[in-house]
């Protein structure tokens, strides 16, 4: 190789000793850091000061009003509502001028400037330069106007209707139409089922436009909103701005209540084979619905860290299958999600190759059965305490270099769930104080929770093409019988006791070294000609990068190879180094934060990564290999 250039951290200040571990009974409270405040109209506020990105603050307004509190006829409406938050208010006469005013000072739509509508809420998004006071005032005053000043005229309410519908339009891929006949079946007997934020067309283009503006006068009311700024701004002057621009928006008692929707249980399996003509792939997918349980005390910290070991031990299970010649799917993962105020889904979902719908069914169906019946391995456990425990240690490592959108995204969600949000240190100091406790016995009384006999869903999607095979209800049904009788064997584990390297290479020597003043780096040539160029930064506190490039890539390769050629980073990394497949080496690198890729330009060829300081020597044992 050529070069090897790595981006070397200043290195953080170690964490505080331990304090003595929290009771389980203790309650979880809102990151001190985070000052709050509700004005006299009822809207509540956050405001953190953090410094990354410098001269920014990250502006939300969230209000808990969505697509499931539409009356019939205003289906489509919570979303139209906030378009037209963007057509006109009190201090920006229409779309124009607020994007005019907007561009000038550097903000860009969809990146600095965004909104979204989901089915029970409306989030507005603002990133606002504040190394002017007038910049900062403007931006928060544009918010406010989101807040209750819209003015939802009649020629700008005609205007966007195209527009919405256009949404609607792009919306009605084949992604969209398999997700509007099985989304009903997952959310049945319910609000939501029936609600989907987009709307109905014929609502969007004909529906009256005051019962447009009935919404937002019902819903777009203080008491059901929250204001929130983070980033490098004063707190007390955020505070003020605040007050000053949201302070005067009327309080409306007379306002009707928010409703919370429910999603009924079921004791059968529901089962949903969706195809379309421009499916890309086929997916078949298990769902496990439960009732939401929040995260208030410590107790619910450490079962939530429990559910988090557990999908980490699945989800390595299913990538070691994926990694088999005969795997009977592309790839498969376990995840967890909230669907709604009151409902968690926890989901298997596998990729398959056109026909393989039934086998991948009964695999995902086979591992679920091999937890219940045999439980998960000392060994696992361990592995994934240790890459949590690494994830926790690099996320506080990074405090004060995390990004303000991040934390405020946080506390948007705080907001509408009405659960702390306890901060990076105090999610910091329950991980490390909570993980060792947590035991096989723990994870194992998850299993129950998370996957069910009852309450569940299984959905099927594939592409029509003909000679293909997709398996009828029956046939789904009758898997999930032969999963429900089956008897697995215990899962083997086959990783102990293996070193990445059994025996280092000689090493070389340094044979020069010179600075380069100007761009802050040190340079050495090695005895065998390779150049390391060495350049510390404080962009991040607790990572390397590194690049390694010689010449001579792609473009050397004749017609013939070409495309093997460039397939190669792709098989190293599914194939493995060292003697060892991909999946032995996750195991191998469990607790350690390590990224290497082989990489190929037309002119070029080498290798890229990120480490921390504490795995460099397991980095550059990589790079050997």
């Amino acid at each position: 190789l050529a070069a090897i250039t790595l981006a070397l951290p200043v290195l953080a200040q170690a964490p505080a000793p331990a304090a003595a571990p929290p009771a389980l009974t203790d309650s979880l409270h809102l990151d001190p850091t985070v000052r709050t405040g509700v004005l006299s109209n009822g809207m509540r506020y956050f405001i953190k000061r953090n410094g990354k990105p410098e001269a920014r603050v990250s502006l939300r307004l969230a209000v808990a009003a969505g697509s499931t509190v539409e009356a019939d006829d205003q289906q489509g409406f919570a979303h139209f509502a906030e378009h037209m938050n963007f057509n006109g208010s009190k201090h920006f006469k229409n779309a124009d001028e607020l994007v005019a005013y907007m561009r000038s000072i550097g903000m860009r739509f969809g990146a600095d400037v965004n909104a979204y509508t989901s089915f029970d809420e409306t989030v507005y998004m603002l990133e606002v330069p504040t190394d002017r006071d007038t910049l900062l005032d403007r931006g928060v005053v544009a918010l406010s106007d989101f807040a209750g000043r819209a003015t939802l005229s009649e020629t700008e309410i005609d205007k966007e209707r195209g527009v919405v519908l256009e949404e609607w339009r792009l919306g009605r891929g084949a992604g969209e139409r398999i997700q509007r006949k099985q989304l009903p079946l997952v959310l049945r007997g319910s609000r939501y089922a029936d609600r989907l934020p987009i709307g109905k067309p014929e609502i969007l283009q004909k529906g009256r436009s005051s019962r447009l503006r009935d919404f937002y006068r019902d819903w777009y009311t203080p008491e059901r909103m929250v204001v929130i700024a983070v980033g490098d701004v004063e707190p007390a002057r955020m505070d003020s701005l605040i007050h000053r621009h949201f302070g005067d928006l009327p309080a409306r008692p007379k306002a009707p209540p928010t409703p919370v929707f429910g999603v009924p249980p079921h004791q059968e399996t529901l089962v949903s084979i969706a195809t379309d003509k421009e499916a890309t792939n086929a997916t078949a997918s298990v769902y496990f619905k439960h009732p939401h349980r929040g995260r208030r005390t410590v107790a619910d910290f450490r079962r939530g860290l429990a559910d988090e070991l557990f999908s980490t031990m699945l989800n390595a299970r299913l990538n070691e299958i994926a990694h088999h010649g005969d795997s009977p799917f592309l790839g498969a993962a376990a995840f967890a999600f909230p669907l709604g105020r009151t409902l968690d889904v926890y989901g298997l979902a596998a990729n398959v190759a056109d026909g393989g719908i039934e086998k991948g069914i009964a695999a995902v169906l086979q591992e679920v059965a091999r937890v219940r019946q045999h439980g998960f391995l000392d060994r696992e456990l361990g592995r994934a305490k240790d890459a949590l425990r690494a994830q926790n240690e690099r996320t506080y490592a990074e405090r004060d270099k995390s990004e303000s959108n991040g934390f405020a995204g946080q506390l948007v969600a705080s907001f509408l769930s009405g659960e702390p949000a306890p901060g990076l240190e105090a999610t910091y100091r329950l991980t490390r104080d909570l993980l060792p406790s947590i035991t096989l016995s723990d994870v194992g009384a998850r299993t129950q929770r998370l996957t069910h006999n009852d309450n569940r869903v299984v959905l099927v999607s594939a592409p029509e093409k003909p000679g293909v095979a997709v398996p009828t209800e029956e046939a789904v049904r009758g898997l999930l019988a032969q999963a429900a009788e089956a008897k697995v064997t215990a899962w083997v584990d086959t990783s102990a006791g293996k070193a990445l390297m059994a025996e280092l290479p000689k090493p070389g020597a340094i044979s020069s070294r010179r600075v380069i003043e100007e761009i802050g780096t040190t340079v050495l040539t090695l005895s065998n000609g390779v150049e390391v160029w060495l350049k510390p930064t404080d962009f991040k506190a607790d990572e390397i990068q590194f690049t390694a490039y010689a010449m001579g890539g792609l473009s050397l390769a004749d017609s013939a190879d070409f495309a093997a050629l460039s397939l190669v980073p792709a098989v190293v990394n599914d194939a493995g180094v060292g003697g060892f497949k991909s999946a032995e080496l996750q195991k191998m690198l469990s607790g350690r934060i390590v990224r290497v890729t082989p990489a190929y330009a037309p002119y070029t060829h080498g290798l890229n990564g990120a480490t921390r300081p504490t795995d460099l020597e397991t980095a550059l044992q990589l790079i050997h290999l």
